[in-house]
């Protein structure tokens, strides 16, 4: 079981190193984002620690603020990586640098082996009010034009998504000029759910062909805010692999009611030594390394 790793990295050099050490076996294949904002201190620590390491290549740097596209333009250079390369992978796994896997490697091989190819994300038909209620159950993420202008997001035509009130005439020009509505290219159900997901090779190459093909489809999702919980699902939810799609993303996240899941300390090991769950998020070492520890203690590949 050949296995490629994408992550999406921006901070915490010692516990992003901590990662790929954890995973790295002689059938792993690393594809490494690093945020194009981080400082060019954290950055040389990073890839420093990488050194050592044959089977890591390193993405072009984008700059990655909340909620727009480049989150999965990230991805999906890191898809392209992985089949222009040589390595025959089975699966392609996308991670954070702040992920950890709280089962061996060998037990994660073993699940992957087990699967008969299927491929595993969370997903949910939009529009969902129990997912996101807020936000008329995802569409306000679509059918509004969004863009990010130096970190801040905002979204037209409608004049209250910004807290930034000096873009108030920026708005109403933009307004006048872009439709009130948008419209997806093609006549495909909408799904969302989490950015992060563990998919087959089929489900890879399915993506790939499917990116070069429909330009229009992509351009859609460049204005769409967090377009990584919708793009991939609806993708492959109306893919002829549908039917192969687990709806399990294989994370234990610890949500509080908040849109940032929580950090997990060591009191919580009990729970992430109980769930089945292959991958937990989000660790913070400046906050908790004890838990950390702990699951490298619980863990350890024979």
């Amino acid at each position: 079981m050949r296995i490629a790793y994408i992550i999406l990295a921006h901070k915490l050099p010692e516990q992003f190193a901590r990662l790929v050490r954890k995973l790295n076996t002689e059938n792993a294949l690393f594809l490494i984002h690093i945020d194009k904002k981080t400082d060019s201190e954290t950055y040389r620590r990073m890839t420093e620690s990488l050194r050592a390491y044959k089977n890591v290549r390193l993405l072009d740097r984008l700059v990655c603020n909340y909620g727009d596209f480049n989150h999965v333009k990230a991805t999906l250079e890191g898809i392209k990586e992985v089949i222009a390369s040589s390595f025959q992978y089975d699966y392609v796994i996308l991670l954070t640098g702040q992920d950890y896997p709280i089962k061996t490697n060998g037990y994660i091989q073993k699940v992957l082996e087990e699967s008969d190819k299927k491929s595993y994300i969370e997903y949910f038909p939009l529009p969902s009010s129990e997912h996101w209620k807020d936000e008329n159950g995802g569409l306000d993420r679509l059918n509004y034009w969004h863009f990010n202008f130096f970190g801040c997001s905002i979204a037209i035509p409608r004049r209250n998504r910004s807290t930034k009130s000096f873009l108030d005439p920026m708005w109403s020009t933009l307004s006048r000029i872009l439709p009130t509505r948008r419209r997806l290219p093609l006549n495909y159900k909408l799904f969302g759910g989490s950015a992060y997901w563990c998919l087959s090779r089929d489900h890879i190459e399915y993506l790939d062909k499917f990116v070069r093909e429909n330009a229009g489809f992509v351009r859609f999702f460049w204005h769409v805010l967090l377009p990584e919980e919708i793009f991939f699902q609806t993708i492959l939810l109306n893919s002829p692999f549908g039917d192969r799609l687990v709806n399990d993303n294989l994370r234990c996240i610890n949500w509080s009611g908040t849109w940032h899941p929580d950090v997990f300390r060591l009191e919580d090991f009990k729970v992430l030594a109980k769930t089945d769950c292959l991958f937990a998020r989000k660790f913070d070492i400046s906050v908790d390394a004890e838990v950390l520890d702990k699951i490298d203690q619980a863990t350890r590949d024979y």
